[in-house]
């Protein structure tokens, strides 16, 4: 099996074991991306870091893992935690045209995308001398046009799919919950086709979302090693974890990441790669292993199980 982590590259902090993404937090590169290598390391790990623009200057230099491009588009106040911070990136604010303030790259027309991953891909590539083959969208929202722009800017991967998740800001909800690399088509970005790009989804737990170690506070390590183990089982060729810079910042998350990986590499032919390195796998098909996310329920899930159906019945009785 192969193994990819990507990575969000952006500035921010860790509150309440949630990611603030404060733009004056610039240890959120820096030092997150330094604490994930020294980490990496420790397992032969490879991580693919897609950068955003804004934080190029705040970017160690010659490190050895893969770049990729990461765009916010826009520019938005956000609130967390009774927190505020910014949403966009500044870089691309000043050097591109954008007819908008909206942070989702697929509302923007095609001229305007494509200027974007040109001139974000142009400034990674002159400040680090290698043009990045990676891309992955902020709030996972693209459209056709996005993988238009993505083809003609010679992009040869994306990895902004969290696959079978409900339709909101972003649509990915025609993807089977387990799925693959696959080449979308030109009219449907969701469906098999003969573009030369190819779409990496993020691999999914079961009713939980992206594999990350940040929602560890909600589900626990033990949902993270469930997934893999029901991805192992059944010999899936690709499982791709996600996760923000910022979050290697914090001493708790650093131990979820230590352990998820020390769990997964004492499993057999473990390939650690890059994204640039995946291609589209013979196909396998997968189904869903109830056991071990039944062998995997903890205090955690429990409590937020409980605490969603509480709040669907008071809902109801309003």
């Amino acid at each position: 099996m192969d193994v990819i982590i990507v990575v969000h590259t952006e500035f921010g902090y860790i509150h309440n074991y949630e990611v603030v993404y404060d733009k004056n937090a610039t240890n959120g590169v820096n030092k997150g991306v330094f604490n994930l290598i020294k980490l990496a390391d420790k397992y032969g790990a490879k991580i693919t870091f897609a950068v955003m623009p804004e934080v190029v200057k705040s970017f160690p230099r010659d490190i050895e893992h893969e770049i990729g491009l990461h765009i916010h588009a826009g520019w938005e106040e956000s609130r967390r935690n009774n927190l505020t911070y910014h949403v966009g990136d500044r870089y691309l604010r000043e050097h591109c045209d954008q007819s908008l303030t909206s942070t989702l790259l697929r509302e923007y027309p095609y001229h305007e995308q494509l200027e974007m991953i040109q001139v974000g891909s142009e400034y990674l590539e002159d400040s680090f001398g290698e043009k990045p083959t990676t891309f992955v969208a902020g709030r996972w929202a693209i459209d056709n046009r996005t993988i238009r722009a993505l083809v003609n800017s010679r992009m040869e991967r994306d990895c902004s799919a969290p696959a079978h998740s409900p339709p909101c800001h972003h649509d990915w909800s025609k993807l089977p919950r387990i799925c693959m690399p696959y080449h979308p088509s030109e009219n449907d970005y969701q469906i098999n086709g003969d573009l030369p790009l190819l779409i990496v989804p993020i691999s999914q737990m079961l009713f939980a979302g992206n594999v990350n170690p940040e929602v560890a506070p909600k589900v626990g390590l033990s949902w993270l090693k469930a997934c893999f183990y029901e991805y192992y089982m059944q010999s899936m060729p690709l499982f791709q974890i996600c996760l923000h810079s910022p979050s290697m910042t914090d001493p708790y998350f650093l131990t979820v990441m230590d352990e998820f990986l020390k769990y997964i590499s004492k499993y057999s032919n473990i390939n650690y790669v890059y994204s640039r390195e995946v291609y589209e796998y013979p196909y396998v098909a997968p189904s869903t292993m109830i056991s071990p996310y039944i062998l995997g329920l903890n205090k955690k899930i429990l409590k937020n199980t409980f605490e969603s159906i509480k709040l669907k019945f008071q809902k109801k009785l309003l």
